[in-house]
C-alpha cells in the first residue's frame, strides 16, 4: 500500500466528531489537516483512492504506509489502530474530503 499522510485519529473515540476530534488532535501535535490532505491528495490523486487508502491507514497505521514527513512519522509513531466503527470513520473521511477538497471549494 502507498504511503498516506495521517497523525489524525490518533485518539478518536467511539463518537468520533470531526471538529473535536479529528481537528482538536492535530491541532495539538501541530499537524496541519491541511497540509496532511494536500500530500495525501498527491500520492492518491483522487477521492475514492483517497479516502480508500486513508480508511485503510486509519484501520492499520504502520510506518511504511505513511506519507508524514521523517520528523512526524519519528514522533508520531507507532499509531494505535483507531476504534471507531466503519461507519463512523467513513463519515468522518467523507467530511474530511468535503472539507479541504480543492474542486468546489476555490473561490
Amino acid at each position: 500500500m502507498v504511503k498516506i499522510v495521517i497523525a489524525l485519529l490518533l485518539t478518536v473515540s467511539l463518537n468520533a466528531n470531526f471538529k473535536k476530534d479529528c481537528v482538536a488532535c492535530h491541532k495539538s501535535k501541530g499537524v496541519s489537516l491541511r497540509k496532511a490532505f494536500m500530500d495525501a491528495l498527491l500520492v492518491y490523486g483522487g477521492k475514492k483512492n483517497f479516502k480508500t487508502a486513508l480508511f485503510y491507514y486509519c484501520k492499520n497505521p504502520v510506518i511504511f504506509n505513511s506519507v508524514m514527513d521523517e520528523d512526524l512519522v519519528k514522533k508520531y509513531t507507532p499509531l494505535k489502530p483507531i476504534t471507531i466503527d466503519d461507519d463512523e470513520l467513513k463519515k468522518l473521511l467523507d467530511e474530511y474530503w468535503e472539507k479541504f477538497k480543492v474542486i468546489g471549494n476555490l473561490k
